[in-house]
């Protein structure tokens, strides 16, 4: 299985300055360029605490295609603005892909994890190749997940997947593990709750990033 690359941050490339989109691969088209940008993070949208350096996000893409993406801090922003540059490296993979990896799409960032797919780069290519994922993911039930939650000592995840499934946009606040709390979440959602789905781990809620889920510090 195959799943196409893009990066979003803030560099001079190609006459363009600021925020766009540097890199992507040549299986992502001009309209779901647009969508990658649109849902990307700019200048100070990362939550970083004691417990969270990055953002996990995962959201759809015109032509049924979904992303799921890291987002970090880089090195200074080169603007003179102040701060470091955000750096977001998305991964876009079809409908079957999802499937095959058992709709969890955490086992996708974690593969890439694994591969080094997502580590921030300071000068990335122009051009970026697809990648190759793996299909051999374990399939963990709702139960796997429960107990998982509760042996982290996470919120209830219950109430949170009644709001979830409700369609309501949703923004929580916790400061411990918030990677851990939406992979758990995620992990007792249904296929097709999946295939609806949007969230973030560490971004400061924005309207143009209209995540259904939005994990925030509890500061």
């Amino acid at each position: 299985m195959w799943a196409e690359q893009a990066i979003f941050t803030s560099l001079p490339r190609r006459g363009r300055e600021g925020y766009h989109l540097v890199s992507r691969s040549p299986g992502v088209g001009d309209a779901e360029a647009r969508a990658l940008a649109s849902w990307a993070p700019s200048h100070g949208a990362l939550i970083v605490d004691r417990s969270n350096r990055v953002s996990v996000n995962f959201h759809p893409l015109p032509g049924g295609r979904f992303a799921i993406s890291r987002t970090c801090s880089g090195q200074a922003e080169y603007s003179g603005r102040g701060g470091h540059q955000l750096y977001t490296h998305s991964l876009i993979v079809d409908g079957p892909t999802l499937e095959a990896i058992g709709f969890q799409p955490f086992a996708l960032y974690r593969d890439a994890m694994a591969l080094g797919c997502l580590l921030y780069h300071p000068d990335p290519a122009d051009a970026l190749e697809p990648v190759s994922v793996s299909r051999l993911h374990p399939r963990r039930d709702a139960d796997y997940w429960a107990d998982l939650a509760a042996r982290l000592a996470l919120p209830p995840l219950l109430p949170l997947r009644e709001q979830l499934t409700s369609g309501q946009q949703l923004r929580f606040a916790y400061a411990g593990d918030r990677i851990a709390l939406a992979e758990c979440l995620i992990g007792i959602l249904s296929p097709e709750s999946v295939r609806c789905i949007s969230f973030s781990t560490s971004l400061f809620p924005s309207a143009a990033r209209p995540f259904l889920f939005s994990l925030v510090d509890a500061g």
